[in-house]
């Protein structure tokens, strides 16, 4: 669960963040506070604007329009959390507060794209009113080209806006019309990036310009965005070169193995990312990637992923795991054995008998057989020894010693339970237990 925190008229409330859009150049970030209240925040490129409480959704907003088209990312998704600053307060200011920093951070045409993007809280007509300030500004002037381009970037957030609509097909602006149906000149001269990333991401990025975009995002020192892009077109991704720096800047390390992991559904190399996700210890994913692979994995990368995964990362898949070892070693009885037997160690812990048996009843391997013996030894308190020895074997000391204590406890003066309970605290590491069972040991006559 990720976790913010809001601010309005000096008090911090905490919000938990339900999903992320990415629409154009906005991204919109949904949370929930503790009252059940909605809100949205709102980001222009990669830079905080505005959060607005939320109860209702215009048809015609931008909001509406995002919610529908945008790209959306769960909560816990690392493009959100990389787009979230844990230390950062998001405070929730006026309409006019924030017309201000508009008015002084942005360009005339972007301020007004910006302030558009809010047509789901602010008065229509208020919005369309500078739009046409701006405009007749920019026409009394001369400027038609400015003129025009500030309407045509602001009907990409605001398309049913009649002015601008119909002061667009208006004759003045007949040329640069033209000009702008032609993508590929206009993308060539890079002359208006607003309306290109635009057009960009409703034609899904197309390949040929993604270069372009990544520039324009180093130029503007746009890091998220230049993870998101290389996200979202990573089919096109021929090398990880510039996306690794990014990813350690911008996420944890747990988030890093997310992000790998995610990015291995349609990189055209994914040796390359295993290579990396073997760098951040990230085996658990690089076993869910081999689970649902039809090719063969590579047999030693599989063994060292069950070797450094926890019991508990392993048993969430176990069922797929035991039966992936089977069919692949199903022609080296030897090495399968070794593999089950690691395997079978991992998951005694937090697994039952009757768990890990329901997929290998049919198999007869010694450690199989030495399983059911285990099963048939355990309910019977004569058999403690034996039973403790066997989880000795497989590494299960903690079980181990409990068959042991029990034995000791009917054999007082045998020494073989003690001699195993130091052994066992020996294996666990518990050097003062061990040491009480060695002078036990000493004591008990020859």
């Amino acid at each position: 669960m990720t976790t913010i925190q809001l601010m309005h008229h000096k008090k911090t409330t905490p919000a938990t963040v339900s999903n992320m859009w990415v629409y154009r150049q906005a991204k919109l970030i949904e949370v929930q506070v503790t009252n059940n209240q909605t809100y949205f925040l709102f980001f222009y490129k990669d830079r905080y604007i505005n959060a607005k409480k939320t109860t209702a959704i215009r048809l015609t907003s931008f909001l509406k329009y995002a919610l529908r088209n945008g790209h959306s990312f769960e909560d816990d998704h690392p493009l959100t959390k990389a787009l979230l600053s844990k230390d950062e307060v998001y405070r929730l200011t006026s309409n006019n507060h924030m017309f201000q920093k508009l008015n002084d951070k942005y360009s005339e045409t972007e301020m007004l794209y910006v302030l558009a993007m809010f047509d789901n809280y602010i008065d229509e007509k208020k919005i369309q009113a500078q739009c046409k300030k701006a405009f007749y500004h920019h026409r009394r002037n001369g400027s038609l080209l400015k003129a025009y381009r500030l309407l045509v970037n602001y009907v990409q957030v605001r398309p049913n806006d009649t002015f601008a609509k119909d002061m667009l097909h208006h004759f003045d602006f007949q040329k640069y019309s033209e000009m702008y149906k032609n993508i590929d000149r206009l993308t060539e001269q890079w002359s208006d990036p607003l309306y290109l990333e635009s057009m960009f991401f409703d034609q899904n990025y197309p390949k040929s310009v993604i270069n372009s975009l990544l520039r324009q995002y180093d130029i503007d020192n746009r890091q998220f965005d230049q993870l998101y892009l290389y996200f979202v077109t990573r089919s096109a991704l021929t090398s990880m070169t510039s996306v690794a720096p990014l990813t350690e800047k911008l996420l944890n390390k747990p988030d890093q193995i997310v992000f790998w992991e995610k990015m291995l559904d349609h990189y055209q190399k994914p040796d390359d990312i295993i290579a990396k996700l073997v760098e951040l210890g990230g085996y658990l994913s690089i076993l869910r990637f081999h689970l649902k692979e039809d090719s063969e994995p590579d047999l030693t990368l599989f063994e060292t992923a069950i070797e450094k995964m926890s019991s508990q990362e392993l048993t969430s898949h176990y069922q797929q795991v035991l039966a992936k070892i089977l069919t692949m070693y199903r022609d080296d009885t030897v090495q399968l054995e070794k593999v089950l037997q690691h395997t079978i160690k991992k998951l005694l812990p937090v697994l039952s008998l009757n768990e890990i048996l329901h997929y290998l009843d049919t198999t007869e391997l010694p450690i199989i057989k030495k399983l059911k013996k285990m099963r048939q030894l355990s309910d019977n308190p004569d058999q403690q020894f034996a039973l403790g020895e066997i989880y000795y074997d497989l590494e299960q000391y903690d079980k181990a010693i409990a068959c042991f204590e029990w034995e000791m406890e009917l054999s007082p003066n045998d020494p073989a339970p003690i001699q195993y309970l130091y052994k066992s605290y020996v294996a666990k590491g518990d050097k003062e237990q061990a040491n009480t069972y060695k002078q036990l040991m000493v004591n008990i006559p020859s």
